[in-house]
């Protein structure tokens, strides 16, 4: 085996150690509607769903991360970081036409705000 070889197997271990490590850290989560209801057992409930490519889609409504992490998070503090808000003071509908620097029509703001 080279040295180009092993050094190469040596960065792919490495980094299958690193993605089984962060695999176990966070718990299973229910993702929770405004109401705190389950989205997912409420859309399989109601039978809205939809198969794709023999993918199975559940249509329900729109998870709410305050209900769904602010049980065990501190929703507060994390919804006013620095980062979270980065972009909301100059967010606007026409944000990226005004600023074609960006290349992209549909940018709301140059931060994060407002996208997912």
């Amino acid at each position: 085996m080279n040295k180009i070889t092993g050094i190469w197997l040596g960065m792919m271990l490495m980094l299958l150690t690193v993605f089984q490590a962060f695999a176990g850290v966070h718990p299973p989560i229910s993702f929770l509607d405004k109401n705190g209801d389950n989205v997912i057992e409420m859309a399989k409930e109601q039978g809205k769903k939809l198969v794709i490519n023999g993918v199975t889609y559940y249509k329900g409504n729109p998870y709410s991360p305050e209900q769904t992490c602010g049980s065990c998070h501190d929703y507060e503090s994390i919804t006013s970081a620095y980062h979270f808000q980065l972009g909301a003071t100059d967010m606007g509908d026409n944000w990226g036409k005004q600023h074609s620097e960006f290349h992209y029509d549909h940018l709301l703001s140059a931060g994060q705000y407002g996208s997912w």
